[in-house]
């Protein structure tokens, strides 16, 4: 078994599910995947390789970061397409995983004990043993009604395998460990739902597998699918017939063994327990590719609007951020519809997935219709808020969600704008240079001798921009030497494990873009580099309380990114301290950084001044 590094912060500041994507390849071509055609156009060798690697890079920078994944699940693509050595490493590091932070999950609720798939069970069989000696649960996916399968769950040759599936089902019921079976439904699906009851039973009674343990799933409009499949997509079932199936399957099973499977699993994904019911799901549910790339979820992947960053380019905490940003930014550009406004199970649903959103341009949940009617049915369970407490929640699922709209229909008391600062602002002890003073980390970074660079033979101690008054900017020629020399003690500022630490360097240049969802101009990244602590040399200018790095071959390699008469900034920091800044943001009056100001030249000019990070 892989464990992972045993050191650890102390707490951890948040906790997130973690859906890791192996391998996006699939031995399947269903109708209604939502994937398109990256199923088909993966390279199974290359993830094969880098899989492994890949999550446990993952999984430490998370550690690192303090954040906690408390759910790490395998999904597709089909993961059996692996070979299976990278399955048993695999599964080895995550049940490691979750052995170390054993008290730390307990603690929050988690009982994760055994690594989770989602399967086609096209190779179950093989698999069998694999899966049962690291105890791993399984999520069996299948057609209902079983006509259907040979239809719209065939191999990528076109092959109707149903006999096999019906072999792995059996299979599958004998298995020893958790266990259940999903099915995703369209219109065609629904257009015979006694084939549908029937099957249930069929499997429950004659294949041996229990079907309390079971849940549905709606196919839903998306362009991947349709690019991929053409006339071959299937229709999303309709919310009558969304309807109907439930009350055909309340009829059919309420009084039976299948009652509490009906009541309890079959639509939990449409109740508060799932994340299509989420305030803002990109504050929770990540997925994280073999390539490092991480996007909302399955339903977001390969979607660029559903693309938070990649945990190979970019800090964990950016991305989770990033994450939050880019949900919020989809419910924002949908609008907040104004039945949601007005409904009593606003706190409840949250307006539904914003991905579904994003493919049917809808701002109301896909499966509102059916929601209420089952939360109508357990009222205990799924209360209605009282009129005053759904006006409530309206404005602060507003506030927070919709912004611009959170004041709609409230009268101003008069046109004049105002800004609202607090009363003790302007008190001595609320400047930054009193908070300083008073803090010795910040004392340690804020120090003009923190970072030095040299530049030729030119020595140029970096002092925070926000306590300079005017700017310098500098020539470089190519062959010019840059080196960057820093303190020692700066690597042990705010960092409880310096030799994770690591020096963190971002150039940008004053190419104006807008990002997130804020809109805002800010100047263009070109690039971030970081170098860990114990890779810096000691420097031979400063003595032995400095460390140095050259930085002429890394400005060189970029070079064609200079352009003519725009200037570029390099930022310079350390990753604990940025990091320290990214979660603080919007409540410290500080950025903990210095900069230089550089004018670089390879076949043409480009000037560099001093302006606030973006």
């Amino acid at each position: 078994m892989n464990a992972p590094t045993p050191a650890e912060p102390a707490t951890f500041a948040r906790s997130i599910h973690l859906l890791y994507v192996p391998t996006l390849c699939c031995n399947l071509s269903c109708s209604y995947c939502y994937l398109g055609k990256q199923t088909t156009e993966a390279a199974l060798k290359l993830d094969a390789q880098r899989a492994v690697h890949t999550l446990r890079h993952t999984l430490d920078a998370l550690r690192q970061a303090g954040v906690l994944a408390f759910n790490v699940s395998l999904h597709g693509g089909e993961v059996t397409t692996l070979p299976a050595p990278v399955l048993d490493e695999l599964f080895g590091m995550i049940r490691g995983h979750y052995l170390t932070h054993f008290d730390e999950l307990n603690a929050l609720g988690h009982k994760k004990s055994a690594p989770h798939i989602k399967t086609n069970l096209f190779k179950f069989a093989p698999f069998y043993e694999l899966f049962d000696r690291h105890k791993v649960s399984i999520s069996a996916s299948i057609d209902l009604p079983l006509k259907l399968h040979a239809r719209h769950r065939t191999t990528r040759g076109g092959t109707d395998w149903l006999p096999r599936t019906l072999e792995n089902i059996r299979l599958l019921a004998r298995y020893p460990h958790a266990k259940k079976i999903s099915a995703t439904l369209s219109a065609e699906h629904l257009s015979d739902v006694q084939a549908l009851v029937d099957d249930i039973w069929f499997i429950h009674r004659e294949l041996g597998f229990d079907m309390n343990q079971f849940n549905l799933m709606f196919a839903f409009g998306s362009e991947l699918n349709r690019a991929a499949k053409g006339e071959g997509a299937l229709a999303p079932a309709t919310p009558a017939q969304q309807q109907a199936l439930y009350q055909a399957l309340t009829t059919a099973f309420t009084g039976t063994e299948l009652e509490e499977g009906l009541r309890r699993n079959w639509f939990d994904e449409f109740k508060p327990s799932y994340c299509t019911n989420a305030f803002n799901c990109g504050e929770r549910f990540y997925l994280l590719q073999s390539d490092g790339s991480v996007y909302s979820c399955v339903r977001g992947q390969g979607i660029e609007a559903f693309r938070y960053g990649n945990v190979f380019e970019d800090p964990i905490l950016d991305i989770l951020d990033n994450g939050a940003r880019k949900i919020r930014l989809i419910h924002q550009q949908h609008g907040f519809d104004g039945a949601c406004q007005r409904c009593s199970h606003l706190s409840t649903c949250h307006t539904g997935c914003p991905v579904v959103k994003y493919q049917n341009q809808n701002g109301r949940s896909y499966t509102c219709d059916l929601q209420k009617t089952i939360y109508a049915d357990n009222p205990r369970s799924f209360p209605a808020d009282r009129p005053a407490e759904q006006r409530d929640y309206a404005a602060r699922y507003a506030h927070a969600m919709h912004p611009s709209l959170a004041f709609v229909g409230t009268p101003e008391p008069d046109t004049i704008k105002r800004l609202m600062l607090p009363g003790d602002l302007g008190e001595d002890k609320n400047t930054l240079q009193a908070m300083i003073d008073a803090d010795a980390t910040l004392q340690s970074l804020f120090s003009d001798r923190a970072f030095i660079l040299e530049l030729a033979d030119e020595q140029l101690p970096l002092s925070s921009q926000l306590f300079k008054q005017r700017r310098t900017q500098h020539t470089l020629v190519p062959g010019d030497p840059v080196m960057l020399h820093l303190r020692r003690d700066v690597l042990q500022a705010h960092c409880t494990e310096p030799i994770r630490n690591t020096l963190y360097l971002q150039l940008l240049r004053d190419t104006p873009v807008v990002y997130g969802d804020e809109q805002r101009t800010k100047q263009e990244h070109i690039f971030t580099y970081q170098l860990y602590a114990n890779c810096l040399q000691p420097s031979l200018r400063y003595g032995a309380d400095y460390l140095q790095v050259d930085l002429s071959d890394l400005l060189a390699l970029h070079h064609r990114h200079f352009q003519r008469g725009v200037p570029n900034n390099l930022f310079v920091t350390t990753s604990s301290c940025a990091s320290t800044i990214t979660r603080s943001r919007r409540t410290t009056p500080s950025t903990m950084c210095k900069r230089p100001t550089c004018r670089f030249r390879t076949s043409s000019f480009t000037t560099c001044h001093e302006e606030v990070l973006p």
